[in-house]
């Protein structure tokens, strides 16, 4: 008997007003409290270009330095050292990545939940990385992870 008594009890309290729509009180926080013009999100914004810049540049410098290695009299011991060095720059340059966070929402702008995927905009919000370089959008697009409806 008390099991149907706490069965019954979550069940309720899943259906109260609380858990349903816990969204929409995080929603309007977040609304007042995120800039509207476009250029207070510059310091933000150049963050996350450093660092995609970083990511970037180390996944380019790849092919030259293993070509180099590669022609290099020793080529089995510098091929191997560069793989090495350049792993770990990788992962590196990906935790930098991944840990910067959005100046529109506050939520990490290229990762949403264990997936890292460097797109232009934010997963949450959809904030353009250039967002402060460009005149602001009349309707933007939504974000495809967003938790929001």
């Amino acid at each position: 008997m008390w099991q149907q008594d706490m069965m019954f009890a979550a069940r309720s309290e899943l259906n109260s007003e609380h858990y349903r729509q816990p969204d929409k009180l995080m929603y309007s926080v977040m609304e007042c409290n995120k800039p509207t013009n476009h250029a207070d999100y510059r310091t933000g914004l150049d963050k996350i270009r450093f660092r995609r810049r970083i990511l970037w540049l180390v996944i380019g410098v790849y092919l030259p330095a293993m070509t180099i290695a590669l022609d290099s009299h020793d080529y089995r011991k510098w091929a191997a050292t560069v793989f090495v060095s350049w792993i770990v720059l990788l992962i590196l340059a990906v935790g930098y990545a991944c840990l910067v966070r959005c100046p529109r929402c506050g939520e990490l702008f290229h990762t949403h939940g264990p997936t890292f995927l460097p797109l232009r905009r934010c997963l949450h919000c959809a904030l353009h990385v250039t967002a402060d370089k460009r005149p602001p959008e009349e309707t933007g697009p939504r974000a495809r992870f967003s938790k929001k409806k």
